[in-house]
């Protein structure tokens, strides 16, 4: 008889996991607000992630923010807004950012800020192959730019 009544305890208890344990509520994450050194670079080539570098984009340590993260720069005037992290860099370490500009006087006027950082999504970290549409853009870009900019 107990060997009847384990066996039915067990088989309920499979049947009803909602019920063995209590429901968790769903608490909303506030981001992640972090301040970085914002520095910048103006260096064209392929990055770390594989995509030829572009304005929008910013050099991070990976061990802070992976490749393909998502991040929102504040405190950098003109230049606050949302990255993507694509490149790493030998001099970019811990919470310091490099944003990519397209000229090098851009990039020298910059300077070296104090900037808050609010991470959107994490990425995954993941390079992907080069991609020569991608490139071909963001020279196109990078162009647009530097004409606008004289």
């Amino acid at each position: 008889m107990d060997i009847i009544l384990s066996t039915a305890v067990v088989f309920f208890a499979l049947l009803t996991p909602e019920l063995a344990s209590p429901p968790s509520p769903h608490i909303p994450h506030r981001p992640t607000i972090r301040y970085f050194i914002a520095t910048a670079y103006s260096v064209e080539g392929t990055g770390a992630s594989g995509k030829w570098s572009h304005p929008g984009t910013v050099a991070a340590d990976r061990a802070v923010l992976p490749l393909n993260s998502r991040i929102r720069v504040y405190g950098a005037g003109r230049y606050s807004g949302d990255y993507t992290v694509e490149d790493t860099g030998g001099k970019v370490d811990g919470h310091h950012i490099d944003i990519y500009m397209p000229s090098k006087a851009e990039a020298k006027t910059f300077g070296r800020q104090r900037v808050r950082v609010v991470i959107l999504k994490y990425g995954d970290d993941e390079a992907s192959p080069p991609d020569q549409q991608q490139k071909a853009e963001a020279k196109a870009a990078d162009r647009r730019v530097r004409a606008t900019a004289n």
